[in-house]
């Protein structure tokens, strides 16, 4: 008798086992396929981190102290408004690292900022992002691909006035 109450038990135990793994492995698909749709995104900081370091790159970081020793030599449009430049260069790198560079810059994806401006030359792209917080611009990267790749990240106070005064040479 117990063997008969066994064989039914166990079939149960199987198919409750398998149901079970068939959700886990189900729940790791998913989150599998929502990391790789994350990856193929880049954020500043990750594409900062990884340029950063490459041979030849030339790397620019002024704040504070530096750029309130610059303001007296700078132009009045703007210049009390910025508060942080961040600049990698590319242009002295191997022809790969700026391929590279163009690659993860076009797949450029920050929730944290909205495309400002995007241009197509022949041979060069430019995109501008700008992050905007109370109808005020605080931050924008623009980033340079083609022969000469870099990465410019301005922080401060910018209104869209300050940014047309300043495209407009000042005038």
């Amino acid at each position: 008798m117990s063997q008969n109450i066994m064989l039914v038990v166990y079939p149960i135990q199987t198919v409750l086992i398998f149901g079970m793994m068939k959700n886990k492995i189900l729940a790791l698909m998913v989150f599998a396929l929502l990391a790789a749709g994350l990856q193929a995104q880049t954020t500043l900081n990750e594409l900062y981190r990884e340029f950063a370091g490459a041979e030849n790159v030339t790397k620019v970081n002024l704040n504070g102290l530096a750029l309130m020793l610059a303001r007296p030599f700078m132009e009045d449009h703007g210049s009390g408004k910025l508060t942080s430049i961040r600049v990698l260069s590319l242009e002295e790198c191997r022809q790969e690292v700026k391929e590279r560079f163009s690659r993860a810059a076009l797949s450029f994806r920050d929730e944290e900022y909205e495309l400002f401006l995007n241009a197509n030359d022949k041979d060069e792209k430019a995109r501008i992002f700008v992050k905007i917080e109370d109808e005020v611009i605080r931050e924008m990267v623009i980033m340079t691909m083609g022969d000469d790749p870099a990465l410019v990240h301005l922080k401060g106070k910018f209104r869209p006035s300050d940014i047309d005064e300043m495209s407009n040479g000042g005038r």
